[in-house]
């Protein structure tokens, strides 16, 4: 009932119509000490429709750059087909196993992906995760220094463990693409690891630096690295079909937390789904006519279905694999032959998902004199000379933050969502209140001005409408009610629903993950 006294153009309720049109009245709910202004939008995230003309606040921030749905679909895929899609092979789980395992993850991974970019067009927050954590995770009540200095230190935790978890994901895959190269050189050619690592980096370093997502460097890196990765694929399944061995060797040098379980969970772990939601958002809303509906291209929701999708199609036969692993034979057959251009393949597929980490990577605090004398970008090229540095150290150091890549990834994914719908929905206080109608608007003096400026409106016998007579009462309306009621119903399933994932995803997923984990480390202690 709230969702009919909204302005499509502004997201808030308008008191003329609210007392004309609707039996209830919506009640913004305002924190007196509260020192933000954006927090009056009136939809529960269940009830959202999908990519509608609701206001988005970070589609106006100049460094959301507008995205195609191409380009959003790419980003949205491109993590899945990573390092988690070619470990897969060795998860060595049968196959009733690991094929409910997959579909579950994938399913996961959309629904919470769901969540965020729900909760921030419930909070009108953008177009970062960290936005949402830090209204989420805040206090409204107490002083203003205390609120301010309680944001603060939540925002920067938050950029914290997004810049650590990037900062250890990129590391990884390019550590593992130097590995992974070198084994596929001629046996005849030699050259350290360090060495090898730092040639690939110069090589990578051009596409690191750019600026956004919209960059052509980002784009074509990423659709190389798809391509690659999809050239693996049938490489992989081609060796497989002839009887060779397809396990990757980066299988061996990651953490005590690998196992086949959390492999195919971390191959659907995701980042950056606010920034893409609010980059779509933004490429709509520079397209878009009053006269033409959204088409469902640029729906984020079909989207993020599209991408999981694909995502589970591509890895599907990885899972064949590893349920069913060939035994080495002579290395003399064709498909032996193929093993180093698979290895070259599966790096070529790591190194150049590298620059979309690093693009967002959130900047150090570089000093604003110190950025302007140069027009090098101080803050990603400081922070890959710290990931070339971390790719350099020793073996059982690299299994420590492979540990901690998968715990902030899978939390990041699948917990954090759930824990931040749950906070705010049951610990926060609501946004706004839905009471009993007001009296009639007769006793308005602004709707009854508004109404009486009106012109008559013709009935189903053309005759006019006495500005005195009484309106039909449409409480006493049985239609009506039916449909309210079944308005009801309908709203009450999709909650239901709703708070199942929810809690499936904090709970189960998420408690039983870190059970899981702390025994785990306490065993190998």
């Amino acid at each position: 009932m709230a969702n009919s006294d909204l302005d499509p153009e502004s997201g808030r309720s308008s008191p003329i119509l609210t007392s004309l049109n609707s039996s209830s009245a919506l009640i913004l709910v305002h924190d007196d000490e509260e020192e933000t202004l954006d927090d009056d939008c009136v939809q529960e995230p269940e009830d959202v429709d999908d990519d509608d003309d609701s206001p988005y606040l970070g589609i106006t921030r100049p460094y959301v750059q507008p995205l195609s749905p191409t380009t959003v679909l790419l980003y949205l895929l491109a993590p899945y087909l990573k390092l988690g899609a070619m470990l897969l092979p060795n998860a060595d789980l049968p196959l009733k196993l690991s094929i409910p395992l997959l579909l579950a993850f994938a399913v996961l991974a959309a629904f919470a992906r769901q969540i965020w970019y729900l909760l921030s067009r419930y909070l009108q927050k953008g177009p970062g995760e960290e936005d949402v954590l830090v209204d989420a995770f805040s206090m409204s009540r107490g002083s203003r220094i205390t609120r301010q200095r309680i944001r603060g230190t939540i925002r920067s935790g938050t950029r914290a463990v997004t810049g650590i978890s990037r900062l250890f994901l990129a590391t990884t895959y390019l550590r593992e693409a130097g590995h992974t190269l070198l084994l596929s050189l001629p046996s005849d050619i030699y050259i350290s690891s360090w060495a090898f690592t730092l040639i690939l980096a110069v090589f990578i370093y051009p596409f690191v630096i750019a600026q956004s997502l919209g960059s052509k460097r980002i784009i074509y890196s990423t659709w190389i690295s798809i391509a690659s990765y999809v050239l693996w694929l049938f490489c992989v399944i081609y060796a497989h079909a002839n009887g060779a061995p397809t396990g990757h060797s980066s299988w061996l040098r990651m953490g005590s937390l690998w196992e086949g379980v959390t492999t195919i969970a971390f191959t659907f772990t995701s980042s950056s789904t606010l920034t893409l939601y609010a980059s779509l958002k933004a490429s709509a809303h520079a397209a878009k006519s009053a006269a033409t509906k959204t088409p469902l291209s640029r729906s984020f929701k079909i989207l993020s279905i599209v991408s999981v999708a694909l995502a589970v199609c591509l890895t599907f036969p990885s899972l064949i694999f590893a349920a069913s692993p060939n035994k080495p034979q002579s290395q003399d057959t064709p498909s032996y032959r193929l093993g180093p251009f698979i290895l070259a393949l599966s790096a070529i597929t790591l190194l150049l998902g590298i620059p979309l980490v690093l693009t967002t990577t959130p900047s150090l605090p570089i000093p604003e004199r110190l950025r302007r004398r140069t027009t090098i970008p101080l803050s990603k090229t400081i922070i890959f000379i710290i990931v070339v540095i971390l790719s350099l150290v020793p073996v059982n150091v690299f299994h420590v933050y492979s540990d901690i890549l998968i715990i902030c990834a899978l939390v990041g994914t699948y917990f954090l969502p759930a824990l931040v719908h749950i906070t705010t929905h049951f610990f926060k206080r609501p946004l706004s209140i839905i009471v009993p109608a007001l009296p009639s608007t007769l006793d308005n003096p602004l709707s009854a001005n508004f109404s009486s400026s009106l012109p008559p409106l013709p009935d189903s016998s053309f005759s006019l409408v006495s500005p005195t007579s009484t309106p039909p009462n449409s409480a006493n309306d049985p239609l009506l009610q039916r449909k309210e009621l079944m308005l009801r119903r309908k709203q009450f399933g999709r909650r239901i629903i709703w708070d199942i994932g929810v809690w499936t995803l904090l709970l189960p997923v998420g408690g039983g993950g870190f059970v899981w984990a702390a025994a785990r480390i306490a065993g190998r202690c």
